[in-house]
């Protein structure tokens, strides 16, 4: 009986055939883009959602701005609270002197995803669109980072690429060649890549989804960028069958038009949250994969009713985490059991390093 109990209450198994993780953030993204009217145009967005997914996924239970919820998703916490990461501010930080670190606003060191990532001897990487994200490379580059927990010691330097280049076809070839190098060292990656292109159209020209807008054109300029990411990983036997792709978005838009400041609105809030296992599969509902863990919200709740979360974005740090077959961000607390499913047939365990 016991044993029974022991092995439904486990957190599913990571894909032992996955050695790179790629966490993609579309700035902006409105989960409107992945409906099937609207994603047929996108062949990126198209290939990605055929595996488990949703569109009902949410931000920070607060906050629907760029920075902040970044931080959710690489640092397993959400802004407030006890155990949130307290970075309210959404402009470029202060130099690393004055303040400029995640752990001088708390007070304490704040591990990330990239901590656990590094010190299991995996390469890691910032490719980015906005230079606030230097708040990373401030707190977790160079010597900024915390001991290395793992044997043999890896350094500080936690993020061992961090770049800052706003066009979505240049930033992929920074995030291939991470994945290609890391490949002929026979070591595994961790890559966070963030897509500003659709959140720069939202505020310059709105939320609009009608054919033709500057966002829709954005939202396009984005999935070729993905799509020729996965057309290289294809082409490349040392990547094929063995990137996955955690993607989602910080936040909505539109409300007001050129914005997403208002944190009651649904087009703010919902955002989707896809996970790509390094092929293409049957669809599936996550929340449909997780009834145990996550609760749906309505489309106009920005909480799950009950006791269970929504699936939120601060999900996807501990996520990729355990699709490596790493172990939850210290001090995280959001999927800090990784219990988010994202198969229903449980992958056999893989070794942590």
């Amino acid at each position: 009986m016991l044993a029974t109990l022991a092995a439904e209450t486990s957190p599913p198994q990571p894909d032992p055939a996955i050695r790179h993780v790629v966490l993609v953030s579309v700035d902006g993204l409105r989960p409107e883009m992945l409906l099937p009217d609207l994603v047929d145009v996108h062949p990126g967005l198209v290939r990605l959602t055929r595996g488990p997914h949703t569109l009902q996924a949410r931000c920070d239970p607060d906050l629907s701005i760029t920075l902040p919820n970044h931080l959710d998703m690489l640092t397993g916490r959400p802004v407030t609270g006890e155990r949130g990461h307290q970075w309210t501010g959404n402009a470029d930080p202060p130099a690393r002197a004055q303040g400029g670190t995640l752990h001088a606003r708390g007070g304490a060191y704040l591990s990330s995803m990239f901590d656990v990532a590094h010190d299991h001897g995996l390469r890691t990487g910032v490719v980015c669109g906005k230079w606030k994200f230097v708040l990373l490379e401030q707190s977790y580059g160079e010597d900024a980072g915390g001991p290395d927990q793992v044997k043999p010691d890896d350094g500080k330097d936690k993020i061992d690429l961090f770049l800052c280049d706003p066009q979505p076809r240049s930033q992929l070839e920074h995030v291939v060649t991470l994945l290609e190098r890391s490949a002929a060292e026979r070591r595994r990656s961790l890559v966070f890549w963030h897509i500003p292109s659709p959140d720069f159209a939202g505020h310059a020209k709105g939320w609009d989804l009608t054919s033709g807008s500057d966002y829709r054109r954005a939202v396009a300029e984005a999935d070729a960028a993905l799509a020729m990411f996965l057309q290289r990983c294809d082409a490349d036997p040392e990547l094929r069958g063995r990137v996955a792709v955690v993607l989602t978005a910080d936040h909505g838009g539109g409300v007001p038009f050129i914005s997403h400041s208002d944190p009651e609105a649904p087009v703010n809030f919902t955002i989707p949250l896809v996970a790509w296992l390094g092929r293409d599969e049957a669809a599936a509902d996550l929340y449909d994969l997780n009834p145990g863990s996550r609760r749906r919200p309505g489309p106009t709740e920005r909480f799950a009713p009950g006791s269970l979360p929504p699936i939120r974005n601060g999900d996807a740090g501990n996520l990729a985490l355990h699709l490596l077959g790493l172990p939850a961000i210290p001090g995280s607390s959001i999927n800090a059991a990784q219990d988010l499913a994202v198969r229903s047939d449980p992958a056999p365990a893989t070794s942590s390093r």
